[in-house]
């Protein structure tokens, strides 16, 4: 009797043993605190999502940096081509500009001093003409003067006025070629030359006189001019 099991002895046996086989299969609570012990203890996975996060930021952070080198150094040589070129080119031109310039300004500075000399000579030139101009002017004084005495030697008082008609014109011309180094001299004979003509005709010894002092005068202008 107590070997023979009835169904419901063996029914039981077997949910015993099923129960027993799913009590082995469930995790248990050491079970499930290891398998989160290991989670904890294992941070690879978690470390390698953020490598390859900051990985991709310096990479893309790299790009843009080589994109911005590129645009700037495009920039710069755009600045070159757009602005420092012309620049260049500008400055050259005004260089060669200052070269031909300092160049006229030579030339010219020859030109203005050999000009200087030309003038100088030419002052000197008209000096020396103007001189032999008044030496010419008082010889015909002194000739007029001389003719001026012979017609009074001969009691000619026409003749007297007649050779003295010019000379007053010529005194004149003279004070205009030697200006004030002869200027009271001129001065005088002018005087004298008046007196000469109002003397022919009344005091011909006076004139006679006069024409003397006038004749000696010119001849002392010219004397001086001459260097004698």
């Amino acid at each position: 009797m107590g070997e023979q099991q009835g169904p419901g002895g063996q029914g039981g046996s077997e949910a015993a043993e099923a129960s027993v086989g799913d009590a082995e299969n469930q995790p248990t609570g050491a079970d499930i605190s290891a398998g989160g012990q290991e989670a904890r203890a294992d941070p690879g996975s978690v470390v390698t999502k953020d490598g390859s996060r900051f990985g991709r930021f310096i990479r893309r952070l790299l790009r843009w940096g080589v994109l911005l080198l590129v645009i700037f150094t495009l920039g710069v040589v755009a600045m070159h081509f757009v602005q420092v070129q012309p620049l260049r080119a500008e400055r050259n031109d005004l260089t060669l500009s200052l070269v031909e310039a300092e160049e006229t300004q030579q030339e010219l500075q020859a030109e203005i001093d050999k000009l200087e000399g030309v003038e100088a000579e030419n002052q000197v030139l008209t000096e020396s003409i103007k001189q032999k101009e008044a030496r010419l002017t008082l010889l015909n004084v002194l000739v007029d003067v001389t003719r001026a005495q012979l017609a009074l030697a001969q009691d000619e008082p026409v003749g007297v006025a007649a050779a003295l008609q010019a000379t007053g014109e010529k005194l004149r011309s003279l004070r205009d070629l030697l200006g004030t180094s002869a200027a009271a001299d001129l001065e005088g004979s002018r005087e004298r030359l008046v007196l000469v003509l109002s003397e022919v005709d009344n005091d011909p010894f006076a004139a006679e006189r006069d024409l003397e002092i006038l004749a000696n005068t010119i001849l002392e202008i010219e004397r001086e001019l001459s260097g004698e």
